[in-house]
């Protein structure tokens, strides 16, 4: 858990992005997906380089435990991801206690599997509003709220 002093490092420069980081068994079940060079397949964004009133609304939710659910996997030349459709958290068995869970900045909530080398990771748009290939895969991957800093 992120102590005081941490946090308030952390509030001062915003330096990178909140994200549901995927337990490690459902990242290599998303990596088996992979058909490019560049294997990612281990978070979904949630605010990059986040304002302040964005990071104190996420710093609280750190550590949460998160079920993702996932409609298709959508893939053009460049990138390939399964795009996520909700996300919950506090989930215990879909219980009436549950708190939905949703991308903050701009973009889609996917999970990128794979990319070809020297792709940006911002370029993952361009794949869900220009897609060559949709397939639906109805699935959910599980993981934790965290804050990763590029420092």
């Amino acid at each position: 858990m992120i102590n005081l002093i941490s946090e308030r490092v952390l509030k001062m420069n915003h330096n990178g992005y909140f994200a549901v980081k995927l337990d490690e068994s459902w990242q290599d079940v998303v990596k088996r997906n992979a058909t490019m060079e560049v294997v990612r397949g281990d978070h979904i964004t949630l605010a990059y380089k986040p304002e302040e009133w964005v990071f104190d609304r996420l710093i609280k939710l750190v550590g949460k435990r998160v079920n993702a659910y996932i409609s298709e996997l959508r893939r053009n030349e460049n990138i390939e991801a399964f795009w996520v459709t909700d996300m919950f958290y506090d989930s215990f068995s879909l219980s009436l206690s549950e708190k939905r869970l949703t991308r903050i900045d701009e973009g889609a909530a996917h999970i990128t599997i794979s990319h070809k080398k020297g792709l940006k990771p911002k370029e993952a748009n361009t794949m869900f509003t220009n897609p060559t290939h949709r397939e639906e895969r109805i699935g959910y991957v599980e993981g934790v709220i965290e804050w990763i800093d590029f420092n």
